[in-house]
């Protein structure tokens, strides 16, 4: 039998997730990317991956399974996940994530510092410093290991043909032949067309993910079913402020580790215990659309195991104040609406009022002194996009799959439902992870 030539389109977590699997199968792959020194959706990400039934969690005695899985993405969608791609995601995540340590050779671990919303049992896994850079890199050096792959950079994909793709590259476009396509070319959040048409709430946060997330799958396959277009990840941790370039991130795990906000009035607007993608609109409700969260000192040394917090205490987007005066100096709020606020918080962490805004989980009351960064409601990465089946093989409207071709990551549909309430941190790349393998692995065999 004749060797397979598989195209992967977009080097991202999906893409190169497919691109080891094919390769692995036996397949030769072709793994073509725009810009390779662009960072990627993944390499500004956390890094976390959600996987049920892995030997991280086995081995901390921890009991999950693909259903409970499926089960509480389900509830925390309000049931309306794509259940297809649910279960495909659900059902292929730790596989994803044992293909990775076993073939790929990255040193993961559970992540067990945070109790995230949306997650009933702890299943977040990451690479030892647990930031997206560091997996990305990790990554791509097992994919420049692998020598059934050649990676291709200064390459886009701009159309499908019947034995293989069009291609452009500087001054030339290219017709490539391939057995099989992958589209792992992220999704739309970088598209302002795209947004307003499919996902306006998201139009007006801060574009926080990949710049290349140009929405080509869409653009490529018209014909293609897709679904959950109004369905992004948003983030209320980042700062409206470029520091050296760089806008800092502080992670989603602070408000799980006590942390509050509050508006430039000093007062708390939203319990902050929400989903963070779903905070991310109580956010840019607020005057200018930013607010300052204040966490304290077992908050802060908590949260430095996360990468991109490190990286906001590293660039100096942190304020150590050490009362409350110093605090609301620091930020320009009241003092005494601030003073207020946190007394008012301390008496319902200490169980001996109910927060009036709903908040029911506290971690512990917050103590001087205090950790402040003045923060806004950003965009992540769109979650709606292309359907696929078990085999992550793209759908047409009435559920035939289209021949030779195949999404998973950005380029296909996710499983956070509607809207920013139902993303779980984890998910997108548990999704990316997932439906990679399940592509990779299909196209390399027929």
């Amino acid at each position: 039998m004749a060797e397979r030539l598989v195209l992967v389109a977009g080097a991202g977590a999906a893409g190169m997730m497919a691109a080891l699997a094919a390769a692995a199968r036996g397949a030769r792959v072709r793994l073509v990317e725009r810009d390779l020194a662009e960072p990627s959706t993944l390499a500004l990400s956390g890094g976390l991956v959600a996987a049920a039934g892995t030997r991280w969690q086995q081995q901390a005695g921890i009991a999950d399974s693909p259903a409970r899985f499926a089960e509480d993405v389900q509830i925390f969608t309000r049931g309306t996940a794509e259940r297809g791609v649910l279960a495909s995601v659900a059902g292929a995540a730790a596989r994803a994530l044992h293909f990775l340590a076993d073939v790929a050779g990255l040193p993961l671990h559970l992540h067990t510092t945070s109790n995230w919303p949306g997650h009933s049992v702890p299943r977040l896994h990451a690479t030892p410093a647990e930031s997206g850079a560091e997996l990305a890199t990790l990554l791509r050096q097992a994919v420049v290991r692998e020598r059934r792959i050649t990676l291709e950079d200064g390459t886009e994909l701009i159309g499908l043909l019947p034995d293989g793709v069009l291609l452009s590259r500087p001054g030339a476009h290219l017709h490539a032949r391939a057995d099989a396509v992958v589209l792992a070319t992220g999704g739309y959040g970088a598209a302002p067309d795209l947004l307003a048409r499919h996902a306006p709430a998201a139009a007006r946060a801060v574009h926080v993910g990949g710049r290349l997330s140009t929405g080509t799958a869409l653009r490529v396959v018209p014909e293609a079913a897709i679904a959950c277009m109004d369905a992004y990840q948003g983030q209320p941790h980042v700062s409206p402020h470029l520091v050296k370039g760089v806008r800092p991130r502080f992670g989603a795990a602070l408000p799980a580790l006590g942390a509050i906000m509050v508006n430039r009035a000093g007062r708390r607007f939203a319990r902050e215990d929400m989903g963070p993608s779903e905070l991310t609109a109580h956010l840019l409700a607020q005057p200018e659309g930013r607010a300052v969260e204040i966490w304290d000192s077992a908050a802060q040394q908590a949260a430095m195991a996360g990468g991109p917090f490190r990286r906001a205490v590293e660039l100096g987007a942190v304020a150590t104040c050490p009362d409350a005066a110093a605090l609301a100096a620091r930020f320009g709020l009241p003092e005494a609406a601030l003073r207020g606020t946190l007394a008012e918080a301390l008496r319902c962490a200490l169980g001996e009022a109910e927060d009036p805004l709903g908040r029911r989980h506290w971690a512990r009351p917050l103590a001087p002194p205090f950790f402040g960064a003045e923060i806004t409601g950003a965009l992540a990465h769109s979650q709606g996009g292309l359907v696929v089946d078990g085999a992550a093989r793209v759908l047409r409207p009435d559920g035939v799959p289209i021949p030779r071709l195949f999404a998973a990551g950005g380029a296909a549909c996710g499983i956070s439902g509607h809207g920013a309430a139902g993303y779980v941190p984890g998910n997108g790349l548990a999704q990316s992870f997932a439906l990679g393998l399940l592509a990779g692995e299909s196209a390399a065999t027929g």
